[in-house]
């Protein structure tokens, strides 16, 4: 039981250290790719407990806010995956350019749904976010793909593109 207990110390130690000594590039692509339903342990340790977190959904102002937003976003997802393509860091400031693959079954009859956006993350100096914010097209992510809303949003942006 000794050596149970040591070695679930080791891991968690271990962990802490790794989050703590990655830079800023590294611990986004860590986190992002590693958060998951079962693991919104890694909010704490990636967020500032005072962080400020806006998307199109809306605005979060700490780290319990978001653990649950994602827990509400990540119960119903059967895989996501975040492709970086850029990284422009300034400071403490890093914004970066991403691909998201997103596969549930509420959307899209469970087929993948692809979408295009960019974080702008600002560390505090002990490394945790402090602020947040992400830019994405709220249509093609989910009113796209919901049945009669996504026909009318679809009609809407060709109408748009045609004039």
């Amino acid at each position: 039981m000794n050596y149970l207990l040591f070695f679930l110390l080791l891991i968690t130690t271990g962990f802490t250290q790794t989050m703590n000594t990655l830079g800023h590039k590294d611990k986004i692509i860590y986190f992002f790719e590693n958060l998951t339903k079962e693991k919104l342990h890694l909010v704490t340790e990636f967020y500032h407990p005072q962080v400020k977190f806006i998307d199109p959904v809306g605005t979060l102002d700490s780290a319990e806010k978001i653990k649950r937003y994602y827990e509400g976003m990540y119960k119903n997802v059967n895989k996501i995956k975040f492709d970086f393509s850029e990284f422009h860091e300034s400071g403490k400031t890093v914004v970066a350019v991403w691909t998201m693959t997103l596969e549930t079954d509420k959307l899209n009859s469970g087929e993948p749904i692809k979408v295009d956006g960019n974080s702008v993350i600002t560390f505090d100096d002990e490394g945790k976010s402090i602020y947040h914010r992400d830019y994405f097209d709220m249509g093609a992510f989910v009113y796209e793909h919901i049945p009669m809303l996504g026909f009318v949003v679809k009609k809407i942006k060709n109408r748009m593109k045609s004039e």
